[in-house]
């Protein structure tokens, strides 16, 4: 069938790649068709089902809608899996086939409905059973909800698929079964979502129960906008109300405006994007002001973009290079003298530049006449590398002969906490499962950070157990093999990769111990040994599914025990007992300590029960209530409370009025009996025109 361009020309945009297409379509019968006598392919109905496409592309499309040919045609073919089930068992639409009907069927069940009996509701069910499928797979790759990215889909996908469980009623969370039944029915074909179920579940579950606490005060507010537009008579919402339901309401632009849609209204969209816009500004200034010397580098988008220069120190720590380029913050340089900050770019270099999570080398570049304090190196536009720091004596030139001296002490600390990152990942698989995933770290020569993908803490004997398998594999002496492969090679091998990091076809493979190996460029101890020890200093929480490790390894253990071993001294000191028995005489302290707090206890109610017997004998009687006004020492509320339920109980019927000062505040009561109240006391009046005389409230 030859239906023209429109049907049979596929092209993306205005410009780029496109080319002429076949569709192959599959004839399933008159049952699906709409029974019109001119019905063929091409119809709207469900007779005839697309389920391939070849594209031949061989064009460009050019900015003035010429095509120009490509120099290398190819073709493009994509059959849909899904359509092909849905022929092959021979059933109405993608949502019959049977492991996604076993889902839909699962929502029904939730939601008490029936697939069928109504459309809207066939809509909700019908979206919250390809949301879930959705979710539940990027889950399993490792996309975690954030408001960015890959992350920000699954965000809006599971908060539709929620918002779509209101519509049909649904009361609670309820995303954890059917995130089970699409994971059982496609466990056996991904082996991935069975590694990782613990995670999958509850990472969506802590996702959606964190929505669930919003929706519901959002729903209300997006109503009330609804409401106000129908009263005004206007039919678009405002670009900053969306903004608000967004940035605080957690309400994609997206299920916003479906809301609107099913009212007949609009969202201004140029509006939303305008605030966005205003925020992103917000924080990129904010980000601005916080960057080395105050300002970002663009300096080096004019630098030569034909001069690269070279990293060459994974085994050699200095040797000479000519230096190419020096810039300040804002302008390329020839030279600088003593006491400017610059940065410096040579042809080759052995200081590694920050990436990866791994902080930059520091150290010194001299030339005949001068001398360079470097105190980062970081990677800059075009794959060149800049030393940043300072010209501490002479001048330094462009196109010198430059030493460059890598900082080996500095340098040796940092790699001993960079082989022991990667050691710790492998222990936190072993301890807690598989569903780890890093999501961040910062290695540094003082000690190193590890983000991970968890919803709970660490026990304090995961901990132990983690710190154990380290130090083990430290202990043991492996050797750190260091190779580079092709990228498919080191999958197969099972290389651990960051997941949404972009990988050349070579990639560098560091394989430490056992079981730890990992895609990686940075710096590394040549045998476990090197690293010495390691210890975990702290354990947090960071964001949502996030947790957060700081540890320490080689002279930085030591330096912490000895710490510990100091502040141990001086507790047994205090204390007057031995290091060895500091928890016993801490345990026998406390004891005395309750005993004496009983006795005390003891003793101030007797003298409370005391002072109460002097002060009723102070009582006054006024228009038949009897008024009691004392002020007391040194007493705090809540003693002051129950002197004046013991007043109160023994004055019979009256007003219990006391005072009392405590560091600096006054604490002021006052009780009235049942009788006093019917006779028209009121103590919030009494109290609040009393605080006012001391400087209170009230």
């Amino acid at each position: 069938f030859y239906m023209g361009k429109d049907d049979n020309f596929w092209e993306v945009g205005t410009v780029g790649p496109c080319g002429p297409c076949s569709e192959i379509y599959y004839d399933r019968g008159e049952k699906y068709g709409c029974g019109a006598p001119g019905c063929t392919v091409g119809c709207d109905c469900d007779r005839f089902l697309e389920i391939w496409n070849l594209v031949f592309t061989q064009f460009d499309k050019q900015e003035d809608g010429s095509y120009a040919p490509l120099p290398k045609p190819n073709i493009d073919t994509g059959m849909g899996l899904e359509r092909l089930a849905v022929v092959m068992q021979d059933v109405y639409s993608l949502f019959d086939v049977d492991t996604i009907k076993s889902i839909r069927d699962h929502v029904c069940k939730i939601a008490n409905v029936v697939y069928g009996s109504n459309v809207k509701k066939d809509i909700s069910i019908r979206v919250i059973t390809d949301h879930v499928r959705a979710i539940t797979f990027l889950s399993s790759d490792g996309v975690r909800a954030s408001n960015e990215g890959a992350g920000y889909i699954l965000r809006r996908l599971l908060r539709r698929a929620v918002r779509h469980g209101k519509i049909l009623g649904i009361k609670g969370l309820f995303l954890e079964p059917l995130i089970k039944t699409v994971i059982e029915n496609s466990k056996h074909e991904y082996s991935e979502l069975q590694e990782k179920f613990e995670y999958i579940i509850t990472a969506l579950t802590v996702e959606e129960k964190n929505f669930n606490l919003t929706i519901e005060q959002g729903l209300n507010i997006l109503e009330e906008y609804i409401s106000n537009l129908q009263k005004e008579n206007k039919v678009v919402l405002d670009g900053t109300k969306c903004f608000k339901l967004y940035d605080t309401y957690g309400f994609p632009l997206d299920l916003t405006l479906e809301i609107l849609e099913e009212k007949g209204l609009g969202v201004d969209e140029e509006g939303f994007k305008r605030e966005m816009e205003v925020q992103r500004n917000r924080a990129r200034n904010a980000q601005t002001e916080t960057t080395y010397m105050g300002a970002e580098r663009t300096i080096f988008h004019e630098l030569d973009t034909s001069v690269n220069s070279v990293f060459n120190g994974y085994s050699i720590y200095k040797f000479d290079s000519e230096i190419k380029f020096i810039t300040t913050q804002n302008k390329v340089v020839e030279n600088a003298k003593a006491g400017e900050n610059i940065f410096i770019i040579t042809e080759q270099t052995p200081f590694y530049a920050e990436s990866g999570g791994q902080i930059g080398d520091i150290g010194e570049i001299s030339t005949d006449t001068g001398v360079f304090k470097v105190i980062a190196t970081t990677k800059v536009v075009g794959g060149k590398i800049a030393h940043q720091g300072e010209v501490v004596n002479g001048e330094i030139k462009v196109n010198q002969l430059a030493h460059l001296d890598v900082d080996r002490k500095n340098r040796l600390s940092i790699m001993r906490n960079h082989s022991a990152t990667h050691l710790l990942q492998y222990a936190l698989r072993e301890v807690i499962g598989n569903h780890i995933e890093q999501a961040g770290s910062n290695v540094t020569p003082d000690r190193l950070r590890f983000d991970y993908t968890h919803f709970q803490p660490l026990s304090s004997e995961q901990i132990i157990e983690i710190e154990n398998l380290v130090n083990n594999e430290i202990l043991n002496g492996y050797d750190v093999n260091i190779e580079e492969m092709p990228i498919n090679e080191a999958r197969k091998k099972g290389a651990m990769a960051l997941f949404g990091e972009k990988y050349s076809e070579t990639v560098r493979v560091v394989n430490i111990g056992t079981k730890s190996i990992e895609l990686c460029g940075g710096t590394h101890v040549a045998n476990t040994t090197e690293i010495g020890t390691f210890k975990i200093v702290s354990e947090t929480g960071v964001a949502s599914g996030v947790r957060r490790i700081e540890a320490i390894t080689g002279f930085a253990t030591l330096a912490y025990y000895q710490n510990l071993e100091n502040e141990l001294n001086q507790i047994g000191y205090l204390l007057k007992a031995q290091k060895s028995d500091i928890v016993k005489k801490v345990h026998s302290n406390l004891k005395e300590l309750q005993s004496l707090q009983k006795d005390y206890d003891t003793l101030k109610i007797q003298v409370a029960k005391s002072e109460a017997a002097q002060i009723l004998d102070n009582a006054k009687e006024i228009n038949d209530i009897k008024i009691l006004v004392s002020q007391i020492e040194n007493v705090d509320m809540n003693d002051l409370r129950n002197m004046g339920d013991t007043l109160k109980n023994k004055l019979g019927e009256g007003v219990v009025f006391l005072a009392s000062g405590n560091n600096e505040k006054v604490n002021l009561i006052c009780m009235a009996t049942k009788g006093a109240v019917e006779k028209g006391v009121h103590c919030g009046n009494i109290i609040s025109k009393s605080a006012k005389i001391v400087d209170g409230g009230g």
